[in-house]
């Protein structure tokens, strides 16, 4: 453990940019999304938290470099292998 260290102010949060609270963080509908995203997701590892998705078994987008849960795939019907333009 190191004795020595440097305080840095942290801005409040009505002191950030626009952008930059952008950036950091969600608005209600991004959560409203991500929270139906993961139910969907949790719901196919049979809610239980021992059978979630480690990122070598999610498929990988080429165009954004996003990790995909192999349930969205399922979903819609594509198969692995399958060309997704």
């Amino acid at each position: 453990f190191d004795e020595s260290v440097e305080v840095v102010p942290i801005p409040k949060r009505d002191e950030y940019s626009s952008r930059v609270k952008q950036r950091l963080w969600a608005n209600a509908n991004e959560i409203h999304q991500n929270a139906a995203r993961n139910t969907i997701e949790f719901l196919s590892e049979g809610w239980n938290w021992r059978n979630v998705m480690e990122d070598e078994g999610m498929h990988l987008c080429v165009a954004t470099g996003e990790r995909i849960h192999p349930i969205h795939y399922e979903n819609l019907g594509i198969k692995p292998g399958d060309f997704v333009p």
